[in-house]
């Protein structure tokens, strides 16, 4: 029996993936109160306590714009705390499995980032995750870990994502706006989750892009979001979205205009394709459906 301590138990990530181990795997999910990325005695005790020989850490501070003011705390969650916790596993033979991002990259690129591009974080987060992926590969030669993009996904809590935002002011009447020069990779997180469990079954190590395929634009993107949500009957009209460019939302933080990531060697690896985020697009929908016309 495997054992498998996840952190950010709270988390869409942490959610998708309690629901998808196999028989075979034993999950013990942690939240902060129990396991803070900041505290590393608390760490190195949950760590002895539960003696796993897999941690997944899905817990980061990713409000982006939020990163820019609270400094130390971003830092702390992002890179000194991956930093710290993959040394207290590698010290114990511990392989450790983190989740990096795609703002890594500068956006100057046209075509998808590969792993052997170079990063340019434009950003504090960035910058943050930037040294938190580094550290975790060098601690250790068998530690893994997942650049994502544009994570979505279905959580009974947790509906602070994209796709949810975009439902709730379709179906409070709004129109919306949206960029057209920002492109990246919708993440569907239940395949997220599956991807992770067949890397720690082959044993895989090292950096790899962890994304669906088919990069978009945030517009594009908005659309096909108001499009499942009509064919589902979420909405009683699909609202205006009016094409705009980021500097319209005058945000002081610099974001990458293009972070699409090639995911072909993690395909290779997993000897299949990585499959499209509008399947599970369509499966959030429909879910989120449900749930509104449940009774109750």
């Amino acid at each position: 029996m495997l054992r498998v301590l996840i952190t950010g138990a709270n988390g869409l990530l942490a959610h998708a993936l309690t629901m998808r181990p196999s028989a075979a795997v034993e999950v013990h999910p942690l939240g902060r109160a129990e396991f803070d990325l900041q505290k590393s005695a608390q760490m190195k005790q949950r760590l002895e306590d539960l003696r796993p020989q897999v941690v997944i850490n899905t817990a980061a501070y990713n409000l982006v714009d939020r990163c820019e003011e609270e400094r130390d705390l971003s830092w702390a969650v992002n890179a000194t705390g991956p930093e710290t916790l993959a040394h207290l596993c590698a010290e114990r033979q511990i392989r450790l499995i983190h989740y990096g991002t795609d703002y890594v990259f500068d956006g100057n690129q046209q075509t998808p980032y590969k792993e052997t591009d170079s990063p340019n974080p434009l950003n504090h987060y960035a910058a943050g995750k930037l040294h938190g992926e580094q550290a975790v590969l060098k601690a250790s030669p068998t530690h893994l870990v997942l650049r994502a993009s544009w994570i979505f996904g279905p959580h009974s809590t947790q509906t602070k994502t994209y796709v949810h935002s975009v439902l709730k002011a379709a179906r409070t009447g709004k129109d919306l706006k949206a960029t057209t020069d920002q492109i990246s990779v919708p993440t569907f997180a239940p395949d997220l989750a599956s991807w992770t469990w067949a890397f720690i079954e082959k044993e895989t190590a090292g950096l790899l892009h962890a994304v669906n395929d088919e990069p978009i634009s945030r517009y594009d993107w908005t659309r096909a979001i108001l499009k499942e949500a009509d064919q589902a009957r979420l909405i009683e009209r699909e609202p205006h979205v009016e094409a705009v460019t980021t500097a319209y939302f005058s945000s002081t933080m610099k974001r990458p205009a293009y972070s699409a990531m090639d995911n072909s060697k993690a395909a290779s690896i997993l000897g299949r394709p990585m499959g499209s985020w509008r399947k599970g697009l369509g499966e959030m929908v429909r879910e989120i459906g449900n749930g509104i016309k449940a009774p109750g």
